[in-house]
């Protein structure tokens, strides 16, 4: 007890604070791993890293030395590894952290893909091809993209266009967007429930307003049978949009300044 009451007592502040960093280093590699379908790759690492440290440990016993001076090393190794078998996780990551508000005002977003984006729409009307369009904000929209099929192209009209015509296998559902690339097609999407919807709109818009009213996604629908653009936030549709006007209401609701829209609760149309 007495040694012990040693330790605890030439515990300096710097060392908590040594403690604290390794334990969010690993909290936040946990959490980056939690939803990695690598689990057979993660029990391989985790059985080569248990194998290197008792290997470590009987060279230390027996004064290898060469093989002592390998295993000093050999963690440099073990982090490349690391990086390269779960390089999608680490990726994903690095995107939530791109989307957190202090970067996004230092970084300003290219409106490029919108463009592209607004470029589909407008075929779209004209040709009266129905298309559900979601474009994911704060909340992640995986579950919903799990539904579909993965896709993770760059944005772009003649992809969008594909995706939706009416001989594509992937045109009977939603396209997901995140950032600047198609996450998924063919997605299934809940239905907004109110029965007085259900008879002033059709399964699309349905679709819309059940996401927008479950997520803070905005969600474009244009309609197989009118071209009619509309737009799903918050629970609440807004149809009759213009390109113009399409533009400008995206532009306000991705600006991160739009606070205040994003934590209003919006009653169902």
């Amino acid at each position: 007890m007495d040694q012990l009451w040693d330790l605890l007592v030439s515990i300096r502040i710097a060392d908590l604070f040594d403690i604290a960093i390794i334990t969010a280093i690993t909290f936040v590699l946990l959490a980056i791993l939690r939803e990695t379908r690598s689990s057979a790759a993660l029990q391989g690492l985790v059985g080569v890293i248990i194998g290197a440290i008792l290997l470590y440990g009987v060279a230390r016993i027996f004064g290898l030395s060469a093989t002592v001076m390998l295993f000093e090393k050999f963690w440099i190794v073990i982090v490349l590894i690391f990086l390269i078998v779960f390089q999608n996780e680490f990726r994903k990551a690095l995107t939530d952290v791109g989307q957190l508000r202090l970067f996004r005002r230092i970084f300003a977003r290219s409106s490029e893909h919108l463009e592209e984006i607004l470029k589909a729409v407008r075929s779209f009307s004209r040709q009266k091809i129905g298309a559900l369009i979601c474009i994911e904000r704060q909340t992640p929209l995986d579950n919903y993209a799990d539904t579909g099929t993965r896709i993770d192209g760059l944005i772009s009209s003649e992809l969008l266009r594909t995706i939706f015509m009416t001989y594509s296998p992937l045109h009977d559902g939603a396209v997901i967007i995140r950032n600047d690339r198609i996450l998924a097609a063919a997605c299934i999407l809940p239905l907004a429930s109110d029965p007085l919807l259900s008879k002033e709109y059709g399964t699309r818009h349905l679709a819309a307003i059940g996401l927008s009213q479950e997520t803070d996604a905005m969600v474009i629908v244009v309609s197989e049978e009118t071209g009619i653009i509309s737009l799903a936030f918050r629970g609440k549709i807004e149809r009759n949009h213009t390109l113009d006007s399409l533009r400008k209401q995206l532009v306000d609701l991705t600006d991160a300044r739009t606070d205040e829209i994003t934590e209003e609760a919006v009653t169902p149309a």
